[in-house]
């Protein structure tokens, strides 16, 4: 089979007829597959995709594995010879999966392929064409919240691709591996994208292969919970693939960032992503963090020691893709 695209769902079939009846109207010349994989829903998701669509296979994970471990289980799964992911929170538009298989197609040492995403509102504007890694290990979106006036409309190299629309090439998978199921959701495409690189597989983007995205549709952003995975887990990345000084000083930076939390001398703001958890919870959940990443240390370290054997890159070729954090925070 040439493509397999996998849909990850937690209570969201109010998203699944728009998401589902789009992505079944794609074309291509060889067959492709659509599978739904379910954390664990409570609002009948299962039932509803089974009846209301009845080619999409339907993989009941009984708990919320989150986005990292419910796409694996759709990715191990799965039997085409591109995997694709794709949020339930999305509606694809006419040609998307065939510009993304005719770039995996045209270029075969890319491993991945980014799609280029619009929010659905504001319309016509841009939430990602492509990945950026910013110079303190951060992940943004290229062109985030720009007005879509072509801008990005060139087919191109990019650091990663964003996990909301992705193609991957399954002998990348099989040599890198997949998602890191400790990191939950938020990250796990970072962290893909680095160990692709470490690799010396490439990242595409292609602008042909449009998605209109709800954006946080399943997580409220900057909520407690969503603030607590993306700090965590940028931290994680660092520990697992960045070069050893960049890792420690990071780690380091936030734990005393959180300390100062805790005792009330940090200044105003959050860490680094742009908005700040409320004042009044901001201390707890750094401090929840802080817990996180010593319970979590010996096993990213671990994971470490085994990325750093394997890598093929060195790191100065990973660090040229470095965006300047200062100027993506003054835009």
């Amino acid at each position: 089979m040439l493509a397999s695209v996998v849909v990850v769902n937690f209570n969201g079939q109010h998203f699944l007829e728009r998401c589902l009846a789009a992505l079944l109207e794609q074309e291509l010349e060889e067959p492709f597959e659509v599978l739904l994989v379910d954390n664990g829903s409570r609002d009948d998701s299962p039932a509803f995709v089974r009846r209301r669509f009845p080619t999409v296979r339907v993989i009941e994970a009984r708990r919320n594995r989150g986005f990292a471990g419910g796409n694996n289980l759709g990715m191990r799964a799965a039997r085409g010879r591109y995997i694709v992911l794709l949020n339930n929170d999305t509606q694809v538009r006419a040609g998307w999966l065939k510009a993304l298989v005719s770039a995996a197609e045209q270029n075969p040492a890319a491993g991945a392929i980014a799609a280029k995403l619009l929010f659905v509102e504001p319309p016509n504007t841009i939430q990602n064409a492509g990945s950026l890694l910013l110079s303190d290990g951060s992940g943004a979106d290229r062109g985030f919240r720009e007005p879509d006036r072509g801008q990005y409309d060139t087919a191109e190299e990019v650091f990663g691709a964003c996990g909301a629309s992705v193609l991957y090439r399954r002998q990348m998978l099989e040599d890198v591996g997949v998602f890191d199921e400790t990191f939950f959701m938020y990250y796990e495409d970072t962290d893909l994208n680095w160990r692709m690189r470490l690799r010396g597989w490439s990242v595409l983007y292609e602008p042909a292969a449009v998605v209109d995205h709800v954006h946080a549709g399943s997580s409220r952003e900057w909520s407690p919970f969503f603030t607590f995975h993306v700090d965590r887990n940028r931290i994680f990345v660092l520990l697992k693939n960045a070069s050893f000084p960049m890792a420690m000083r990071s780690y380091a930076a936030f734990v005393r960032l959180a300390l100062n939390n805790a005792t009330g001398r940090a200044g105003r703001g959050g860490f680094r992503e742009g908005r700040p958890v409320r004042d009044a919870g901001r201390a707890r959940v750094y401090l929840k963090v802080v817990g996180s990443l010593l319970v979590h240390l010996p096993e990213m370290l671990f994971k470490r020691s085994r990325i750093r054997r394997r890598r093929t890159v060195p790191d100065a070729a990973i660090e040229r893709w470095f965006f300047p954090r200062e100027r993506w925070a003054a835009r």
